[in-house]
Parts: C-alpha cells; sequence; structure tokens
C-alpha cells in the first residue's frame, strides 16, 4: 500500500543521481492532471517508472528510500553508498515473495544502515535534550543566585542605611561635645579670671611688703633706692584700695628716716602696712574660697575634653563601621548585576539549545515517519500476479496527483 506517513520538513541533503522530475512530492504540494500529461519523460525515468509499475511500488515509496540513504549520518564509503543506491530498485523494491538471497541481503544492509542512522539520530536527540536540561539547571542555578543576590542587596542597602544614621548620630554628638566643651572652657576663662587676678594681686602686696615697705619703713635705702621703692609701693598701694588721704601723705612721711618722723607720720607708715595686711588678708581668704569654683571648672573642662575625644574616636569608628557597610553594598550590588547578567545571558543559549533539541526531534520524526516508513513498507510488501498492474497503475495515479510541479513540466506545458 502506500505510505502514510507525513514528513515534518523537507531534507536539505537529499540529492540522488537521477533526473529531478521524479523526486519524491513534498507535503501539501500537487501537480494538475494537465501539467503531468505534459511532462517530458527521458528515458531513465520512463525505465524507472515502468519498474515500480512492474513491482506494484510507488514513485514515493521509492524516493523516501533513495533520500534515507543520502543522509549525513550514513557512514558508508561512497562507493558502497552507490551499491546500496543500486540495490533499491532491484533489490528492496521487488516483492518480498520475489526475493532472491542476494536480493535479501541488500535489504538487511539497507535495514541495517537505516537503523545506525535511527540510532544516532535517536542519541542526537538525547544529547540535545541533555544540553537542554542542562542549561534550564544551570538557568535555575543562576536564578537561585540572583534571588540571594536581592537578599543579601537588601540586607546590605538596610545596613547601610543604618550605618549612615548612625554616623549622623554619631558627628552630631561629636559637634555636641565640642560645643560643651567651648562653653565650659568660657566658664573657666571668666571664673578663673577674677580667681587669678585675686593671686596675683595677693603676691604683689606680699612682695611690696617684704621688698619694699620694710626698707622705706626701717630708712636702710639710699635717697635714690628709695624714691624707686617708693614708686613701686605707691603702685601696690592704689591698686589694693589705700584710701587717696592718706597716699597724699604717704611719700613724705615714709621717706624720712626713722629717726625725724613724728607721731603723725609714723601713724601714716603703720595705717599704710595695716591696710595692705587686711587687703592681703581679704585675698587669701577670697583666694581660698574661690579654690573649690575653680577646681569644679577645672574638672568640668578636662571631664568634657575626654567626653569630646572619646565622641570623635566613636564617630571615626561608626565612619569605618559605616565605610564597610559601603564597600559591601557596592559588592553586592556588583554581584546582582553580575547574576542578571548571567541569566540574561543564559536565555540566547538556552534558546538555541532548544533550537537544536527542536531540529533533532524533527529530524528524528521525518526519517522515521517518513523515510524508514518507506524502508518498512517496501520491505514487507508483496503482490500477487494478477493484481500487480492495477497495483501499480493506481499507485503512479496518485503519485502523478501529489507529485510537485517540476521546472521541466512547466517548460513543456508553457511551450
Amino acid at each position: 500500500g502506500a505510505i502514510s506517513a507525513r514528513r515534518c520538513d523537507a531534507s536539505p541533503y537529499f540529492a540522488p543521481d537521477f533526473d529531478q522530475t521524479t523526486m519524491a512530492p513534498k507535503k501539501g504540494t500537487k501537480r494538475t492532471a494537465a501539467v503531468a500529461q505534459v511532462e517530458v519523460e527521458l528515458p531513465e525515468a520512463k525505465k524507472l517508472k515502468e519498474t515500480l509499475k512492474a513491482y506494484g511500488v510507488s514513485k514515493t515509496l521509492y524516493d523516501g528510500v533513495l533520500e534515507a540513504l543520502q543522509h549525513p549520518l550514513v557512514d558508508l564509503p561512497h562507493s558502497a553508498r552507490d551499491m546500496l543506491i543500486a540495490s533499491v530498485l532491484e533489490g528492496l523494491c521487488v516483492p518480498v515473495n520475489q526475493r532472491h538471497e542476494f536480493q535479501k541481503s541488500y535489504v538487511e544492509m539497507l535495514a541495517q544502515t537505516f537503523q545506525g542512522v535511527l540510532s544516532k539520530l535517536k542519541m542526537k536527540l538525547e544529547t540535545a535534550s541533555e544540553e537542554v536540561s542542562r542549561i534550564e539547571a544551570a538557568k535555575t542555578e543562576l536564578q537561585a543566585q540572583v534571588a540571594a543576590c536581592d537578599e543579601a542587596l537588601q540586607k546590605a542597602s538596610e545596613t547601610e542605611s543604618k550605618g549612615k544614621e548612625d554616623l549622623a548620630e554619631a558627628t552630631a554628638a561629636a559637634g555636641a561635645a565640642q560645643s560643651t566643651l567651648a562653653e565650659l572652657e568660657t566658664l573657666r576663662r571668666e571664673g578663673d579670671a577674677a580667681h587669678d587676678a585675686a593671686k596675683k594681686e595677693k603676691a604683689q602686696i606680699e612682695a611690696a611688703l617684704t621688698e619694699d615697705f620694710g626698707v622705706l619703713r626701717d630708712g636702710t635705702a639710699d635717697a635714690d633706692d628709695a624714691k624707686t621703692r617708693y614708686k613701686k609701693l605707691e603702685q601696690v598701694a592704689k591698686s589694693s584700695g589705700i584710701e587717696n588721704s592718706l597716699l597724699r601723705v604717704l611719700s613724705p612721711s615714709i621717706l624720712k628716716a626713722p629717726s625725724k618722723r613724728g607721731n603723725f607720720e609714723a601713724m601714716v607708715v603703720v595705717k599704710l602696712e595695716e591696710g595692705l595686711l587686711k587687703r592681703c588678708n581679704a585675698l587669701v581668704e577670697q583666694i581660698q574660697q574661690g579654690e573649690p569654683a575653680a577646681a569644679e571648672r577645672q574638672a568640668a573642662v578636662e571631664g568634657a575634653t575626654k567626653e569630646l575625644e572619646a565622641a570623635k574616636v566613636h564617630e571615626e569608628k561608626t565612619a569605618e563601621i559605616y565605610r564597610e557597610t559601603q564597600t559591601a553594598l557596592k559588592a553586592c550590588q556588583d554581584a546582582k548585576k553580575e547574576a542578571d547578567q548571567k541569566v540574561e545571558e543564559a536565555e540566547p543559549t538556552l534558546q538555541s539549545a532548544k533550537k537544536v533539541l527542536q531540529e533533532a526531534s524533527v529530524e528524528l520524526e521525518n526519517y522515521q515517519n517518513y523515510n524508514w516508513t518507506c524502508f518498512e513498507e517496501l520491505k514487507e510488501h508483496r503482490l500477487a500476479e494478477p493484481e500487480a498492474a492495477e497495483t501499480a497503475e493506481a499507485s503512479e495515479a496518485k503519485d502523478v496527483a501529489t507529485e510537485p510541479l517540476t521546472e521541466a513540466a512547466v517548460a513543456t506545458a508553457g511551450a
């Protein structure tokens, strides 16, 4: 019977060594009876047609087997291939109930050849399928890496934001500590100014009483030295708050020799000493009372200094941590970008592998459903003598109705 299998696609490797007007019909093409009638049949084609008719074989089955032998996976020397091609007409096409032993051996060689091609095509399909599975698994793994990178990037972003906030707080704390120290240093300077002034004035009075007043009181200095010492003493007396009335009579009183001083003048000298001692004692009391406050101010400044130093250390550590979070964030961003790129690059590779798989599947289906089926039908076909002519004629009529329009036929029709 005529082949019922459908070819999925035209095979590019079929190029039999006979006239192209006798090639196998392609799916979906038809020839009109008018064109078929005007086709010029060459002697070889006519002989082939008559032989096929005699064996009750359709041209479609014959062409399917020839095409199978032209497949690139037929790994035979050219001489062996040519021998098998020649054996198709006078070996395989001969009905099974009419074959001789040598014809049967050719059929067996054809079977082995086609089975070898089928095995290779199946292996090719399996390899292509494994490659698709491998790429899909790799893509799934890459997608998992992308998900992991997304999660890591989210955490790194949160850590970076937290580090930024911590750094802002540390910087603000350092600034506040700096301001506090500045305020305490101002308070210390202002508070220590009066305290230090009291100490300085006390020291000046003590020096004046010891060095200048005693010499002038006892009259042990010469005239020039006495005048110099008096100027220093007078300055200390003025700054210490000695009354002006006493200061006006001080010079003529204290510069006289002790033996020449009168009662008033002696009283002036005594009053000066009493006034300076009184002022010195007041300063001592003031200094003593101011010491705790001064110490407190100094302690406050020292404490604020330490707090500022600690705040700066914390700020620097926080800044370092923030820089590390920025580095980690950048690394996660780069990893995410690389993972996305790998997934993107994997897609064309996957599609290419799927295309190879589809082509391998189509190639196997074509060879199995068309070429192998043609061989199988011819291998097992048998023909009763009375029915041979009728069957061949019916087969040829079917071929004529479905064969593609050839250039020769069109040219002949046009003529």
